[in-house]
């Protein structure tokens, strides 16, 4: 089996941009000679060679669309992790890519051969990139049914299995879910609420599921909802539906002098490096952003080489990850 540049970039633990441009011999990457001798070596002892782009493949352009403005995506990592996983993947691909940032479709250029939509998006919108190109795949929605290949993390299980572990250790579980639109103003399903519902069975309190909109402002907001809810019927733990929002939760608590998980546990949905730097390091329900990216781009490689084949819908599994904010 031909090695790869990941291959390498696992070995010497760096990234795979890092090692391409380094083989490339990149006059303007900032990189200590120590990290460049160790690249080289192990591409010489793994006997790597670089492969020749034979095809028309290799010079097909991809548009990675990002829902969110550049701004935003800078203070929401999953996405910004997920785009630049998107880019690695393709350049290991062979792909050129550019990116365009907040469903500005008007700026997908009219030679793309293929397009990565990250976020949620409505009909209209899919259907208008697919006007551009037919080789459409989503990143982090499931659009299979209205005929697009799509990348999804497993939303249900995720919050299943964290439920369940939080009910095995506190008496009452509560959970601060999401609410958001597409660009252009569509309401967006999804599962992580009826799916925290089902998992609580007869033991879910309404009054325990609060929704706020993915904002840090929101978690915030919803916290001290549920906090005022008094000390006996507030719920022990709480899962968050995403990281940004737990940063609100967590001021909010911090405020309230709750000890963290003495008085009340607390769970995060993502698991973006924020996570492992609040205080407390938070427990979550981890999403591989990089092997969703990995996914995405091997869907739509696939399209570019194969014609007419039918969409796929890669459902891409979720961990449990303790540290000390709640015992899972």
């Amino acid at each position: 089996m031909a090695v790869t540049l990941r291959d390498i970039a696992k070995r010497a633990d760096v990234s795979l941009a890092t090692v391409s441009r380094v083989l490339n011999d990149d006059p303007q990457l900032a990189v200590s000679e120590e990290t460049r001798k160790r690249i080289l070596t192990i591409a010489e002892e793994l006997s790597y060679t670089k492969r020749r782009r034979r095809d028309n493949v290799t010079r097909h352009k991809v548009v990675i669309v990002q829902w969110y403005p550049e701004m935003q995506e800078l203070t929401d990592l999953y996405y910004l992790n997920i785009r630049i996983n998107v880019e690695k993947e393709a350049q290991e691909a062979g792909l050129v890519t550019e990116t365009v940032f907040a469903n500005n479709l008007a700026q997908i250029p009219k030679d793309t051969a293929g397009i990565i939509a990250l976020g949620k998006f409505s009909v209209a919108q899919l259907k208008r990139m697919r006007a551009v190109s037919k080789e459409l795949v989503v990143i982090d929605s499931d659009v299979l049914s209205q005929g697009y290949g799509c990348v999804v993390p497993d939303f249900e299980g995720g919050i299943t299995q964290a439920t369940q572990a939080l009910l095995a250790h506190y008496q009452s579980v509560g959970m601060i879910a999401g609410h958001e639109t597409t660009t252009d103003g569509k309401p967006v399903v999804d599962e992580r609420e009826s799916a925290f519902k089902a998992a609580m069975g007869s033991q879910f309190k309404p009054e325990s599921l609060r929704t706020g909109d993915y904002s840090e402002a929101s978690g915030y907001q919803e916290m001290q909802a549920l906090l005022a809810l008094g000390p006996k019927q507030r719920p022990r733990a709480v899962i968050v539906a995403n990281d940004v929002m737990t940063v609100g939760a967590l001021r909010a608590i911090h405020e309230a002098n709750l000890a963290i998980p003495n008085e009340i546990a607390i769970v995060t949905f993502n698991d973006t490096s924020v996570a492992r730097y609040m205080y407390p390091p938070l427990s979550a329900i981890r999403v591989p952003t990089e092997q969703m990216a990995a996914m995405g781009v091997a869907l739509l490689h696939q399209r570019l080489t194969v014609s007419d084949l039918a969409p796929q819908r890669v459902v891409v599994g979720t961990s449990l990850v303790q540290r000390q904010s709640a015992e899972l």
